[in-house]
């Protein structure tokens, strides 16, 4: 699927949410045990690797948004006490545009990534992120852009940003896209839901859309979101590909056949290919099959920001890559 240059006139995308620093740790004493993960009680482990990297949603997407080539801004915080500052660099590094990023007083937020045969599990202190409110919304920035997308936001004062970020974006006629976090679908189900009814397009993973909408399978539950009105409901399912239902049909884009090294930031990558991808004019189905391939490449190295792909890095790819079998 060969980019070419876009007919359509298209501005930016802001993209609001967390910053995160993440430490990712490895260790052979890692074990699972009941779907929990366990290491040895009262002892000192000598990790085999750990690696710091700049993460969360809002950061992920913005910044393999930026990577691809797309106009791309964020709205998030970062702390003053530990230099938050130094963490937008890599922001700036891949194109993204931090002229509406704040410095609150305090810490930035911070994660505990433990990687066990690919997959993680996350422990967060969210810090600044916390604070990033409603007075942080500078609404010039609605005059550069066409596209808002809403990822992990959970603080009360969070919920004020939104708000008022959705009603700024309506009156403009800004598109909205909401990609949530498992703990906004958990702390903040009725916010989350007003988002939605708001929104053109939702994407979040199978756990996510059956928890929000209290269905027991996927195929439920993609059309329980579906009511909310949006134009396009994606629900990504890892290894078993991506769900689409649209306002024409259902149906399915396998994952492409790579060896995962690590997942943190999968999802946002996914969500950055897709918008890519609309932005050239491709059908939900071209831009899902890019979007998988963007988080493809994302989970073959560690962290969620390193080795992040060009476009051509991406349509490469996808001129010799294997889906996986169904």
């Amino acid at each position: 699927m060969p980019f070419e240059e876009c007919s359509i006139s298209h501005k930016g995308v802001l993209v609001v949410g967390g910053i995160i620093v993440d430490l990712i740790a490895r260790s052979e004493k890692f074990k699972v045990v009941n779907d929990n993960l366990c290491f040895p009680f009262d002892s000192k482990i000598t990790l085999d690797q750990l690696n710091q990297d700049t993460g969360g949603s809002a950061h992920n997407l913005a910044t393999n948004l930026a990577e691809l080539g797309t106009t791309t801004y964020i709205l998030g915080s970062v702390g003053k006490e530990d230099h938050g500052e130094e963490y937008l660099r890599n922001l700036r590094i891949h194109g993204a545009i931090t002229k509406y990023v704040t410095l609150k007083e305090g810490l930035t937020g911070m994660s505990l990534v433990f990687l066990y045969n690919g997959e993680k599990t996350v422990l967060t202190s969210r810090g600044a992120n916390a604070l990033l409110g409603e007075e942080d919304l500078n609404c010039e920035v609605f005059d550069k852009i066409d596209t808002m997308v809403l990822t992990s936001l959970i603080s009360q004062k969070n919920m004020a940003l939104m708000k008022k970020a959705i009603e700024e974006a309506k009156k403009r006629g800004v598109y909205i896209i909401t990609n949530p976090s498992m703990s906004m679908v958990t702390h903040r189900p009725e916010e989350l839901k007003h988002a939605m009814h708001n929104s053109q397009v939702i994407i979040m993973n199978g756990k996510e859309s059956m928890l929000i909408t209290g269905e027991k399978d996927v195929d439920s539950a993609i059309k329980k979101l579906k009511d909310y009105g949006a134009e396009t409901v994606i629900v990504t399912l890892d290894v078993k590909g991506a769900l689409v239902l649209d306002d024409e049909r259902t149906f399915r884009v396998p994952s492409y056949k790579v060896k995962v090294v690590d997942t943190t930031g999968g999802g946002d990558s996914f969500t950055a290919g897709f918008i890519h991808a609309k932005y050239h004019g491709y059908s939900n189905e071209e831009a899902v099959k890019f979007a998988s391939a963007v988080a493809a490449l994302n989970i073959v190295t560690p962290g969620a920001s390193t080795d992040l792909p060009s476009e051509n890095d991406v349509v490469d790819f996808m001129k010799t890559a294997e889906f996986l079998e169904a």
